[in-house]
């Protein structure tokens, strides 16, 4: 027996709710937002800066710390612009290609700061454990390709989620009750 089919209209773009209780409040949490994400992305960029400007700190761990604070840049950046354009133009919509590029962007770098927390919790062992060893273990070249890893296993780890994720119909509501997409 053939089902019948109803409305299958595709959702092409979301509605992202953010804050609807405090909506009336957008270009003063625009402000605040605004000097938050400035002051994250500023101390960040700093921290950056002086651990490849000193060369007393061109250590694996100032390195490691150096990449966190990079991909925290990045993850920041893809979720405040966002909620940003949401307090400041009260535009609430998200396309479905953008929505799935914000959400693949963040997840992707907060897969890659999981795995560089457990690469600097790996160096610290090191450095406890085996600290006539230290140099020899973890030099410049096991460094990199420590933090290539962090990369390599989260590409393919997102990837394959957010491919199958974006293959489901959407059909349903097309709200979203967060201020950026969230792959939920």
């Amino acid at each position: 027996m053939p089902m019948e089919m109803g409305n299958v209209t595709n959702v092409q773009e979301f509605i992202l709710e953010g804050f609807p209780a405090i909506q009336h409040l957008g270009k003063v949490l625009f402000l605040v937002h605004l000097l938050a994400y400035l002051a994250s992305i500023v101390s960040n960029a700093v921290i950056v800066t002086i651990t490849s400007a000193d060369s007393r700190l061109h250590t694996p761990m100032y390195f490691f710390l150096s990449i966190f604070s990079f991909l925290e840049c990045g993850i920041i950046s893809a979720v405040i612009s966002k909620l940003l354009v949401i307090f400041l133009l009260g535009k609430q919509t998200i396309s479905l290609p953008a929505c799935f590029i914000q959400a693949f962007v963040t997840v992707f770098l907060g897969s890659a700061v999981f795995f560089l927390i457990a690469v600097m919790s790996l160096d610290r062992y090191v450095a406890i454990c085996k600290p006539l060893h230290y140099l020899t273990i973890m030099n410049l070249k096991t460094c990199f390709l420590l933090v290539t890893a962090c990369f390599a296993l989260a590409f393919p780890l997102i990837t394959g989620l957010v491919v199958k994720v974006s293959q489901l119909p959407f059909c349903g509501p097309h709200v979203i009750p967060h201020f950026f997409c969230d792959l939920a």
